[in-house]
């Protein structure tokens, strides 16, 4: 029997490079009280029988360019790639190269003005193939079955910060690792689990579950990234699905100092994960916690998080009685990990392991509903009603936000059970092919009921950024105060 298999699917591009746009669409701009989406409309990228691949796919990551109000970067994952038969990866272009685009927010469309591609120091592309200093097993393959090698260039990007000099930080879910590139996209310095530029045991990321988040403190000084999901610890037995508490990493620009947090995950869903981090303020943070679900019972939600109040569990901390051994999990509390000590549970039996053993989480509300926000505009499933909201951007203390979601380049699944493969879509809930957008929202003008207690209107006790400036990624331009 064919089994179905996810894709994520994007042709190649070379350098800094212009981007035309297709033509314009027939559908008009959605727009709602408070909400408002806009398209992009970039051409196609091609087909693959009679299956069309999309050329939109820069929502994994989303950051505003320090300064403006309507350009923001987008990013892509590592490209083409799908789950294949005995376990194996699939990518359709070997050569893809991860990328940025630059685009300008104008009446409901997203133009991509440009688009820069990442490189190495040797200013070679980047490529989609598994790092063999991360190396996880997983065997790659084109569409015609030929195994693809390792790769010193394979790169997973899904957190983007946008520096005011012009230059990227990136992080991936392969080493994970954190990588500074210049304004033309070529990499400039890496930070890495391997050589203790990171923390140690970051490198037990669950399989493409790394570093899927990342921003800056409004200040400047400090990268703050989010881990997908649990890390695969030796003490933990099977895999880290329903294990709570996830980890968030800072990391001081100037000295390389890094401290760990903990995000307790909600779990309404078995499969809810991290998907992106954007800051609020020196201390303050909203965190994309979402399922991959269609329909309007998924869970794609934002929450405010603060971690002034939270322990470090790094090998900075001081929690009473533990020890640190990266090879083990990092911060050992009785001989066990965090993954070992809290095991697979609910938010309630999780939260009671860590205060037991003296450890503080991060404070959490919830901010927004983006579910309850998109259906009960369009109960349908017409507006902005994607499976996986991957990028967020904070303006004007949060008032604003900028979500961008993944559109897996309009590729649901693949056929056959051998090579050569061929594709499907990958469709919505109104049965168009997905694609990517973004969607603009107003926290003081959508309805109540896509509201948390997390978020407080203007004039109330949430955080605020100086006037024009509340870029939540990296134009190092706020005022928050807290702890970083």
């Amino acid at each position: 029997m064919t089994k179905k298999r996810t894709l994520l699917f994007a042709a190649a591009a070379t350098g800094i490079l212009v981007f035309p746009s297709a033509p314009a669409m027939a559908n008009p701009p959605q727009k709602a009280p408070g909400a408002e989406v806009y398209t992009t409309h970039i051409k196609d990228l091609g087909s693959v029988g009679n299956v069309p691949v999309k050329g939109s796919a820069y929502g994994s990551a989303l950051t505003p360019k320090p300064g403006s109000q309507d350009v923001f970067y987008g990013l892509t994952d590592r490209g083409p790639n799908v789950d294949g038969p005995d376990g194996i990866k699939i990518e359709p272009y070997p050569d893809y190269a991860p990328q940025i685009g630059e685009f300008r927010m104008v009446n409901g469309h997203a133009k991509l003005n440009r688009v820069i591609e990442l490189k190495g120091t040797d200013g070679k592309p980047l490529n989609g193939q598994v790092s063999p200093e991360a190396d996880t097993g997983e065997e790659i393959q084109d569409l015609s079955g030929k195994v693809l090698p390792k790769s010193d260039h394979g790169y997973d990007s899904e957190g983007l910060v946008a520096m005011p000099d012009g230059s990227f930080w990136v992080s991936d879910e392969y080493g994970p690792y954190v990588t500074h590139f210049d304004a033309q996209g070529r990499q400039l310095q890496r930070l890495s689990p391997f050589n203790g530029s990171l923390p140690g045991e970051l490198k037990m990321r669950d399989p493409n579950k790394g570093m899927e988040g990342l921003t800056i403190t409004p200040d400047g000084k400090t990268l703050v990234g989010a881990m997908q999901s649990a890390l695969v610890t030796p003490d933990l037995k099977g895999k880290p699905k329903n294990v709570v508490p996830t980890r968030i990493v800072t990391i001081d620009l100037a000295t390389g100092k890094s401290h760990e947090y903990l995000y307790m995950r909600h779990l309404d869903s078995a499969s809810t994960n991290i998907s992106e981090i954007t800051a609020l303020s020196n201390h303050e943070f909203l965190v994309d916690e979402r399922d991959g679900d269609l329909g309007a019972n998924s869970y794609k939600k934002l929450h405010k998080v603060d971690i002034s109040g939270a322990t470090d569990v790094s090998q900075n901390g001081n929690v009473q009685g533990s020890t640190y051994d990266a090879g083990k999990g990092g911060l050992l509390v009785g001989g066990k990990s965090i993954e070992g000590l809290t095991g697979k549970s609910n938010e309630a039996d999780a939260a009671s392991a860590l205060k037991n053993a003296g450890i503080t989480p991060v404070s959490s509300a919830m901010y927004l509903d983006i579910t309850k926000l998109v259906w009960g505009i369009d109960p349908t499933g017409g507006f902005f009603a994607h499976d996986k909201i991957e990028g967020v951007a904070a303006l004007n203390g949060g008032r604003d936000l900028w979500i961008s979601n993944d559109s897996d380049y309009g590729l649901g699944g693949s056929t056959g059970d051998k090579a050569p493969y061929g594709l499907t879509p990958k469709n919505l809930p109104d049965g168009q092919q997905d694609d990517g957008e973004f969607l603009h929202v107003n926290m003081d003008s959508i309805p109540a009921s896509a509201k948390g207690p997390g978020y407080q209107p203007a004039g109330g006790t949430g955080s605020h950024q100086g006037p024009g400036q509340g870029n939540g990624h990296g134009n190092g331009q706020g005022n928050g105060n807290g702890r970083h």
